[in-house]
């Protein structure tokens, strides 16, 4: 299994420096397509927060999930790996493709990912089997499974997960096949809004990562992302797919999921975070959704009765307010808030909180 190098300035994977870009205004984006965003995000609560869901609405949500994060994953290893070299590497020696696409796995938090079996004889029966010890959301990766294997190999997958043996282990298993039709006309590409921003990043002088982003704890035998005041994990992935996912459930289960993922973000803040994480200052909460690739906050007003925030290139809507809902009654010892936001006509998030 390789090992990704690393900086010699701040200990983060080369790979991620030279892929993935921190803006000065709460954006971080693909480094080959400035279109394309991307998050450093907590992971621990996003298997969590969809089975949260489909207990509340009683219908199973699976079948969204990995088709989106597919379509998303496709995209991105399309843009990230030329098409010569990456049919011509699957064709040639399979393996070697296999293992860039764990290690890159592994530079970006998602578990720790090995090839169990190939078959590659070019006819339906093919198959591949991975091993994924600790995901950083088994759904999600499924998904980008079938989106990788779809990028080098050329032709649709379909997969499937099982739990085996013990330590939060899975065998994920992709076989030619074809998905959903309705979900690949439905799922489509998100438009983000881009303002310039003020955010001042302490950067690496050798890559030119944020340092803050080097004061994480980076296992890459295992795949994990550590918050090191938190303790929580993270990782880096797109946020288009997740906001696919939300807008077509809103669209067939109707107007309580917005409420639904609200209260799960909210509970799971409330839940992991301390009262310190706000009340720290106004100016560390900026750069938390910054490093984090949610937006810029432009304004921020709090008292006991009410909070206004206001964020520029913002993204994942209905996550963002349920933290700041969660991180608000922490901070002001209240059990319950009411909640509003709007986006205005420029595409700014306007999150209001007031104190039931």
């Amino acid at each position: 299994m390789s090992r990704p190098k690393l900086c010699g300035g701040c200990g983060v994977p080369l790979s991620i420096s030279k892929e993935v870009v921190w803006h000065d205004n709460g954006i971080i984006t693909q480094a080959r397509d400035a279109n394309h965003r991307m998050l450093f995000y907590e992971s621990d609560n996003l298997d969590r927060l969809f089975r949260g869901v489909e207990e509340m609405i009683g219908l199973p949500i699976e079948h969204i999930i990995i088709e989106s994060k597919r379509r998303v994953t496709k995209e991105y290893i399309e843009k990230l790996i030329p098409a010569p070299v990456r049919r011509l590497a699957y064709a040639v020696r399979p393996p070697l493709i296999i293992n860039m696409v764990s290690a890159t796995g592994r530079s970006y938090g998602y578990g720790r990912i090995e090839l169990e079996e190939l078959r590659k004889k070019r006819d339906d029966g093919d198959y591949t089997k991975m091993l994924i010890r600790k995901p950083y959301s088994i759904l999600f990766f499924t998904g980008d499974l079938v989106g990788a294997f779809e990028a080098v190999d050329g032709r649709e997958f379909q997969a499937t997960y099982r739990e085996v043996g013990e330590g939060d282990t899975y065998e994920v298993v992709g076989r030619v096949g074809k998905h959903p039709i309705e979900l690949q006309e439905r799922l489509k590409p998100r438009q983000y809004p881009r303002k310039q921003g003020d955010v001042r990043f302490d950067r690496c002088s050798a890559c030119g990562l944020p340092r803050e982003v080097g004061s994480f704890r980076w296992d890459l035998d295992e795949g994990l992302i550590t918050n090191p005041e938190t303790g929580r994990r993270m990782a880096i992935f797109g946020p288009a797919g997740f906001e696919a996912i939300m807008d077509d459930l809103e669209s067939e289960l109707g107007d309580s999921v917005p409420e639904i993922i609200i209260e799960a973000q909210r509970r799971f803040v409330k839940d992991r975070l301390r009262e310190e994480d706000w009340r720290r200052s106004p100016g560390r909460f900026k750069r938390m959704m910054a490093l984090r690739g949610l937006g810029n906050i432009t304004d921020l007003q709090i008292n006991r009765d009410r909070l206004r925030v206001l964020i520029e290139n913002p993204c994942l809507t209905l996550l963002a307010v349920g933290m700041v809902k969660g991180l608000y009654e922490l901070a002001m010892g209240l059990e319950r808030t009411g909640h509003s936001w709007r986006r205005t006509e420029d595409g700014d998030l306007e999150i209001i909180i007031e104190g039931a």
